[in-house]
């Protein structure tokens, strides 16, 4: 296959050219080409850098280089190996406990926010991998859909009562760990904005940017190796983008989405149903009491809410 790489010119977030790298180094180099052949495990030659540019403007950092289709559908497809979903413990509790989990709660949050009942609630999960989010919406009564790029998870959430994503208009839709992978985050967002409802949400999750700058310069500087766990915000090839917050906000209001902040009341909606308190475990009903919390005290997370007109 070809592989090969694209150049980004502008800010994937608030398509800036006011942009400056911050680092660089060739995809051929020794321990670059040593981290992706031992994370990856496969041995491939690439002929691009991974040069991270940073906007003045939202302070977004993002991969200047991406992978093209070849490179990408490899990547994916391929070195991403596909895995059984059930086997994960997190996503089993989730799908036979959706009234207990996050994404139970999320969703029981929303409800409260836009007025709606659950049973009254369309919704979507964008890139929804195996439809873990959105086997939880159609369990506490919302009419699911979900889409992915993969044939056969779309196959896999058909099975489990998810519907297509066929051109409704939804009340709410989950991009969960989603953009951090876009070669054009911008117009992803773009079309998602034109499937919501009036005063429909879409939420976006991407991982926080951290220290990452301080990271880069300490593999730059030699005190530390690429393989390090916190580049992960800019894991090479697949996290090409790390959103701020205000990068985030800036994609939302390029297409009429506004950002909105549930108060704490929504947040804590789900004390409100039934069987939707995680009591028989200590550890899951404080991460639920403090995840809220979180999102409130720290206004720099990468968690947000962009709302319709």
């Amino acid at each position: 296959m070809a592989f090969g790489f694209l150049e980004r010119k502008h800010c994937p977030a608030c398509a800036s050219d006011r942009v400056e790298e911050i680092f660089n180094t060739s995809f051929s180099a020794p321990g670059m080409k040593a981290f992706l052949k031992n994370y990856y495990k496969v041995d491939v030659n690439l002929s691009g850098n991974y040069a991270i540019d940073a906007c003045a403007v939202c302070d977004t950092l993002y991969q200047r280089e991406v992978g093209n289709e070849e490179l990408l559908t490899e990547l994916y497809d391929r070195w991403i190996f596909p895995r059984d979903p059930e086997s994960d413990p997190g996503y089993r509790y989730d799908v036979t406990n959706p009234l207990k989990s996050r994404d139970g709660h999320e969703l029981m949050a929303a409800s409260a926010f836009l007025g709606l009942p659950l049973a009254a609630m369309t919704t979507l999960d964008f890139g929804m991998g195996y439809a873990g989010w959105a086997r939880v919406s159609a369990a506490i009564g919302c009419r699911s859909h979900g889409s992915d790029l993969a044939a056969n998870r779309v196959e896999y959430a058909l099975r489990h009562g998810v519907l297509p994503d066929l051109g409704e208009r939804y009340h709410f839709i989950n991009c969960e760990q989603v953009l951090e992978h876009l070669t054009d985050p911008r117009e992803v967002v773009s079309q998602l904005a034109e499937k919501l409802q009036t005063n429909g949400i879409l939420k976006i999750s991407v991982p926080a940017q951290h220290r990452i700058r301080d990271t880069l310069a300490e593999v730059a500087a030699g005190k530390a190796d690429i393989a390090t766990p916190a580049i992960v915000p800019l894991h090479p090839l697949e996290h090409i983008n790390a959103f701020s917050r205000k990068g985030i906000e800036a994609i939302g209001k390029s297409f009429g989405l506004r950002l909105v902040r549930p108060s704490i009341m929504h947040d804590f909606a789900f004390l409100s149903h039934r069987g939707a308190v995680p009591i028989n475990s200590f550890r899951r009903f404080s991460k639920e009491i403090v995840r809220p919390l979180f999102h409130w005290s720290n206004p720099t997370n990468t968690y947000v809410w962009l709302q319709a007109s």
